[in-house]
This record gives C-alpha cells, sequence and structure tokens, in this order.
C-alpha cells in the first residue's frame, strides 16, 4: 500500500458512537466491533441480573456470512498526486462501528449486532387503526 499524506482543514463531527472510527491519514486495517443489547420498557422495573448471559441470544455468537469471491479481480490504482486534500467535512454522527476515513486503507471489515428487547403491559398498536 503506498501511503499519502492527508491534510483535513476543518473537521466536525458532533457525535461518535461506540466502537464508531474517525480516521485520518492511511491505516493497514479498520476493524470496528459492536455488540447493543437494549431493553425498552414500558414500565422501568428490573429484577437485576435477568439478562447477564448474553450467550442465549445466538445473534452474539453466528458467525457472519462472508461473500465469495467468485471471479479474480485485477486492480491498479495509481496515485497521481501523494496529497489527499479536503478542505472541510461535517458529520452528524459516526453509528456503532461506522467509519469516516481519509486516507488509504488495506482492509475494513466492520461489525455491527444490535438485539432490542420492547416489553409492554398494553398493545403500543392498540387504537392506532
Amino acid at each position: 500500500m503506498h501511503s499519502r499524506s492527508s491534510l483535513v482543514n476543518w473537521m466536525n463531527i458532533l457525535s461518535v458512537d461506540s466502537s464508531g472510527t474517525v480516521q485520518i491519514g492511511d491505516s493497514n486495517q479498520i476493524t470496528p466491533e459492536t455488540k447493543i443489547f437494549a431493553i425498552q420498557r414500558e414500565q422501568p422495573i428490573f429484577k437485576g441480573n435477568e439478562y447477564e448471559d448474553l450467550s442465549s441470544f445466538s445473534l452474539y455468537s453466528q458467525s457472519l456470512p462472508t461473500p465469495l469471491l467468485t471471479e479474480a479481480i485485477n486492480h491498479v490504482t495509481v496515485h497521481e498526486n501523494p496529497v489527499i486534500k479536503v478542505n472541510s467535512i461535517q458529520v452528524l454522527g459516526v453509528a456503532a462501528s461506522g467509519v469516516v476515513h481519509v486516507g488509504s486503507t488495506r482492509t475494513i471489515q466492520a461489525e455491527s449486532r444490535v438485539k432490542n428487547i420492547r416489553e409492554f403491559f398494553t398493545d403500543p398498536n392498540e387504537g392506532n387503526e
């Protein structure tokens, strides 16, 4: 990988979430990974360690499918200018395992797994018909 200089004049990022990455400059590998578990309840009644063991959720232990490369890819890159110049970047938010990157990288492998549980005493769709 050819290295280049990355010049950013101005950057404003309001929020970077868990495992989000902001990278200026070259990198060899970026691998952000996030596992999120969220419970939303109509009444805030919790029994302590009720979800302490997350291994019961297969979402967190399943292997991710990897795309199969079925054809050869020939790739030639010519960097005519050794400098990446960016005047300004404005980002509202970089979400879980999201990447904002100015520069070259060999590999980015991002993963985000989110489990939401919503528990209601009454049907939240009742009366919305």
